[in-house]
């Protein structure tokens, strides 16, 4: 096999691979994208919920025909069912669409774009890696891992540590009878999805996808019981597609930057912890990393070079951190106390808490419930 020269190199074509390429090529930099798939699109269980400015992140036309499916804002169910509305508008998207368009973006600043191809292995040869491929043997001067929570790049470069994970579990439901179609349902409480919650997202109002998360129980009673609660919706329709993975929760781990190589996306937990989204996190993380690598390649791929990442992507690193600690409090919350939140807390509060911002300000409303300051708002505050 020959060998070819790239400045950097990429391994996943997710939302993080597809934009580290497009940053990279950006810069001028040799750029290669690789994905093991015969095409790029979403495999992976996902809501595929984003708000507007994630499409401006990826820059992105709302208007790309076929990319937008619905337009929805959301309700959040406590254990007693009693629902608070979040009335930003968001968009239910086809994600495959989305990571084409990026690509697209990428291929015209130049990257090259491999797909069926699969990353096997690297190594040091001096001052570079070399990447082999089912197919070939490449050189480079930064390697990215964006190949998502189980990353062969990062056991090739000896990292074992994972972000702590949330089993999750979707179909894909035809023929649906739904009240509520243009809201995302999101549902609390251990009766329903202990340590992590279920969703019903309307696709139309006939496709819906219905998704479960959970921790420290089988998934799969869980999400066989959530779909009896609603027959009455759901009972006549159709499982057309069903997919599980890991989703990693657990904040981003400790080494993700190394001398010539950076992990970012899921295969370093750039994941919102509390909401286990990661389309608008990764995308922010591609392109952070992308550029730093291909300015960096020509001359100076250090470690500490490529640390620069950390400002760019420090806004995000901040987020995460903040929503993995919100996440923790909240999980020592009972049924019980989850539903008096239900009461107090509004649309603005919910969406701040579960993306790490403000949190301070919703921590502050909580200290005047005597039942919530100790157990949640004296925990936050220490954020």
């Amino acid at each position: 096999m020959s060998s070819k020269n790239f400045d950097v190199i990429i391994v996943g074509a997710g939302p993080a691979g597809v934009s580290a390429a497009k940053a990279s090529a950006a810069t001028g930099a040799k750029t290669l994208l690789l994905e093991k798939n015969p095409a790029i699109m979403a495999l992976k269980p996902c809501g595929q919920a984003v708000s507007p400015h994630t499409l401006k992140t990826a820059e992105v036309d709302p208007d790309t025909p076929g990319l937008i499916l619905n337009k929805v804002s959301a309700l959040v169910y406590a254990p007693n069912m009693k629902s608070v509305q979040i009335s930003e508008l968001g968009y239910l998207i086809n994600k495959t669409i989305l990571l084409q368009e990026i690509a697209a973006q990428a291929a015209d600043f130049g990257a090259e774009i491999h797909v069926h191809e699969e990353f096997l292995d690297l190594k040091r040869a001096n001052d570079k890696f070399l990447v082999k491929t089912n197919k070939e043997i490449y050189s480079t001067s930064v390697i990215i891992g964006a190949d998502g929570y189980n990353s062969r790049v990062a056991k090739r470069l000896g990292i074992s540590e994972r972000s702590e994970p949330i089993p999750t579990l979707q179909y894909l439901l035809a023929g649906c009878d739904l009240e509520i179609s243009d809201a995302v349902r999101i549902y609390l409480g251990s009766e329903i999805a202990p340590k992590g919650y279920a969703w019903i997202f309307p696709v139309t109002d006939k496709l819906v996808e219905v998704g479960i998360g959970v921790r420290g129980a089988p998934i799969r009673p869980y999400i066989e019981r959530f779909l009896r609660l609603f027959s009455r919706e759901l009972g006549r329709a159709q499982i057309i597609d069903n997919r599980g993975a890991p989703v990693p929760v657990g904040g981003v781990i400790k080494e993700y930057i190394f001398d010539g190589a950076m992990l970012i996306g899921d295969a370093a937990g750039m994941v919102i912890p509390l909401t286990g989204g990661g389309i608008h996190s990764s995308i922010a993380a591609g392109l952070a990393a992308g550029e730093v690598a291909g300015k960096a390649a020509p001359e100076d791929v250090s470690k500490e070079r490529l640390r620069e990442f950390d400002e760019k992507y420090g806004y995000w690193l901040n987020r995460i951190r903040k929503s993995l600690k919100v996440l923790r409090v909240l999980e020592r919350l009972s049924d019980d106390d989850l539903n008096q939140l239900a009461e107090i807390l509004e649309d603005r509060d919910i969406l701040d808490l579960a993306n790490g911002l403000e949190v301070l300000r919703v921590a502050k409303k909580l200290l005047a419930h005597p039942r919530l300051a100790a157990k949640l708002a004296k925990p936050l505050l220490e954020l």
